[in-house]
């Protein structure tokens, strides 16, 4: 064989053995919810700069690819199967938003293209019961947050609910969790109460839960509908202890309510404290977050992305020196690790890595204490 062929061929070894490694996210930068999504993709990637800066997986650098859906499920699907063929990522992390990962699951789009997703937000069970064999998710979904509201609502002796719940798909899986755990911890529901995708003008809500006589109100809201109820709530004079699931950050409800008025909210949690240095997982992140997004308050839909992050790129670098997505796939099904405050465990089948929920509360800080 001819020296320059012989060149030709060794530089291309080399340059395949050296090749960036693509992970991609499909999420909105736009809107009332993409705060939460912004999030989610800054703190992964202040992971994906972290390991970069240390060599990358195997020698191998990541390149972090980004497409914006406008929140549009078709939009969703379509970008997704773009950047698999444009891209050829070894897997997406943070899929965003229940109407949209349904319309991945239902339109086949991950079959097709056989690459698996790390994580997805909301955590509504219709995305996880059947869901899909290519999405691994990194948080407890919303029936445990459901119910793990309820039984502290019981331990505390309150027995007279009332709920707001989004009208929309996980709004309304949400209701039907709560119910069940309701009827299960015989608690009595005295309200049900629609709330509009995203709405925030929710004055006329607020005043349909005071009339039900509730002992606590529970949100099944995303953020920007949750921080506004919180606000009418209060605006109404109305002291009732109020609940909500994760996607309601305590920073939302503090810019939207004074501080006095926050303060004792309660917040299902599925991660630790992203506020605290209390655990091995948050303290390497908060530093991630003080190096490479510096004017960024390290929030939990940044640890959101940084956890997500941290479980792609642990498979990855278990799928060997020549992953692809179907080695990493059979090494996220194998995957069993602790964050280092956050223990994950996929090897039972499920695609659901953990349980782990907490209650946290507003503080005279404006911070979640748990």
């Amino acid at each position: 064989m001819p020296i320059r062929t012989l060149i030709f061929f060794a530089a291309l070894q080399v340059a395949t053995a050296h090749a960036d490694i693509v992970i991609a996210q499909v999420s909105p930068t736009k809107g009332p919810l993409a705060v939460t999504a912004v999030g989610n993709y800054e703190g992964a990637a202040a992971y994906f700069n972290t390991v970069n800066a240390k060599g990358g997986v195997n020698g191998q650098k990541i390149r972090f690819v980004h497409e914006d859906d406008q929140y549009k499920p078709e939009d969703t699907v379509r970008l997704v199967e773009m950047i698999a063929t444009r891209d050829k990522p070894l897997a997406f992390i943070n899929l965003f938003g229940s109407a949209n990962v349904l319309a991945l699951q239902s339109s086949k789009v991950l079959d097709r293209v056989k690459i698996p997703a790390v994580g997805a937000t909301p955590g509504a069970e219709a995305m996880r019961n059947p869901g899909s064999p290519w999405i691994f998710h990194v948080s407890a979904g919303d029936r445990a947050q459901i119910r793990h509201i309820l039984q502290h609502l019981s331990t505390l002796g309150i027995r007279k609910v009332s709920v707001a719940h989004q009208d929309n798909p996980m709004g309304k899986s949400g209701l039907g969790h709560f119910n069940e755990a309701a009827a299960q911890l015989k608690l009595e529901v005295v309200g049900r109460v629609p709330v509009p995708p995203v709405g925030e003008q929710l004055a006329a809500t607020a005043k349909q839960l005071q009339a039900t006589g509730a002992q606590a109100y529970v949100m099944v809201l995303v953020r920007n509908s949750g921080a506004a109820l919180v606000r009418d709530v209060r605006a109404a004079s109305d002291r009732t202890p109020i609940y909500g699931m994760s996607y309601v950050p305590a920073e939302a409800i503090i810019e939207k309510t004074p501080l006095e008025s926050a303060i004792g909210v309660g917040v299902a949690q599925v991660l630790p404290n992203a506020s605290a240095d209390k655990t091995r997982l948050t303290r390497d992140f908060r530093a991630a977050m003080r190096i490479h997004y510096p004017k960024s308050e390290p929030s939990n839909p940044h640890l959101t992305g940084y956890v997500a992050a941290q479980v792609a790129v642990e498979a990855i670098s278990r799928a060997g020196a020549s992953p692809t997505p179907e080695k990493v796939t059979a090494a996220l099904r194998q995957l069993r690790m602790d964050l280092g405050g956050l223990p994950l465990d996929f090897t039972d089948g499920q695609n659901i890595g953990t349980q782990w929920v907490d209650i946290g509360v507003v503080n005279r800080r404006g911070q979640l204490m748990y």
